[in-house]
């Protein structure tokens, strides 16, 4: 509201933009497309170009082909195509959200667009399931159920059907996949008391990571699988820690709050997200890891808890009741650029 808006007219090809004009509007890059049936296979070609309006010369062109009702995701993939070309990362609008809902009436997880479209029910287990984690192929993922009544960890692989991991009195909870695939961190009360644990996916081998009479569980890998970034209460309420991935150098991290949960490596490995309790409700933080320093991004709207990063390290998904149910939303790491995703049943745990 109250911003001059400068129209020109539509070109008659949208791949050949009249750059004079978009110049005299002050634009300096055209986004342009054509969208043409295939009719011979029933398809369309979707043709996107980016044009210097100065020197009006192409930047990209790209042309995609698919059926009618994968529109959005030819759209999706040329906006990231867009992206890399203009910052050197791939974008994030092919990528996908996992979560859980009880829109069905139990919990279960569901798989959504970064943008909560196209949402997908993936287990159908009839019992409270949380926790879920991607492998980075996104051929397997991991969660906790209480399938058998008991909050054991089993594993979803795509055309194999769904395997137990860890079944035993007491928990098995919180999984994480290293960045290569091979490892899996997870928190089990083995022993009776809840300890951090590492699992060879191929041998299934664990290995005990803490041995500590406090609760530590919330386990995540560092980007390059060297740390292992945890919770614990061992010097009181919870808060955040880091050893090596032998379980090693434990060391308490710098953070807000007297009580901490849900700790995550951002994907450069820059930035930690986690959650602080403040007057009975979670908000979302961020530690800057080189400068040891703490931002907040939420502050009192609800409860904001689950952090979890995009892939590209510039977006944050959470876990909110502030509306009343627990959604999902988005925002931009600094706080700004809040979007709601979910907004059927209660949404928590996102893995993005």
């Amino acid at each position: 509201p109250g911003r001059h808006m400068n129209l020109i007219p539509v070109v008659k090809d949208p791949t050949k933009p009249d750059c004079e004009q978009l110049l005299s509007v002050g634009a300096k890059v055209a986004v342009t497309v054509a969208i043409t049936p295939y009719t011979e296979i029933g398809e369309v070609l979707f043709h996107g170009v980016v044009t210097d309006t100065k020197t009006c010369k192409t930047i990209l062109s790209r042309r995609y082909r698919g059926e009618p009702a994968l529109l959005k995701k030819l759209v999706h993939s040329f906006a990231d195509d867009i992206i890399y070309t203009f910052t050197g990362q791939r974008g994030i609008t092919n990528s996908r959200i996992a979560y859980v809902s009880d829109t069905t009436g139990n919990q279960e997880v569901y798989i959504m667009d970064y943008n909560g479209d196209n949402i997908r029910q993936l287990t159908k287990i009839n019992s409270m399931t949380i926790f879920p984690a991607v492998s980075p192929d996104r051929q397997m993922i991991a969660f906790t159920s209480y399938y058998r009544g008991n909050p054991d960890l089993f594993l979803m692989t795509i055309g194999k059907g769904i395997e137990t991991l860890y079944s035993a009195e007491g928990i098995g909870s919180t999984p994480d996949f290293s960045r290569d695939g091979k490892w899996m961190v997870f928190s089990a009360s083995k022993e009776g008391n809840t300890d951090i644990y590492l699992l060879n996916l191929e041998s299934r081998k664990m290995t005990r990571l803490t041995n500590h009479v406090a609760i530590d569980t919330s386990p995540r890998f560092s980007p390059n699988g060297k740390e292992i970034v945890f919770t614990s209460d061992r010097f009181g309420a919870p808060r955040i820690y880091a050893m090596d991935r032998d379980g090693l150098n434990v060391r308490k991290l710098g953070t807000i709050g007297n009580y901490n949960d849900s700790p995550v490596w951002s994907p450069d490995g820059r930035k930690i997200a986690y959650v602080a309790m403040f007057n009975n409700r979670f908000d979302i933080f961020v530690l800057d890891v080189g400068e040891q320093k703490n931002y907040r991004l939420t502050n009192g709207e609800g409860s904001s808890e689950y952090p979890a990063w995009s892939p590209d390290a510039k977006r944050i998904v959470f876990a909110s009741n502030r509306t009343g149910s627990w959604q999902l939303y988005s925002m931009n790491i600094n706080g700004t650029g809040l979007i709601q995703l979910t907004e059927a049943g209660n949404n928590t745990c996102p893995f993005w």
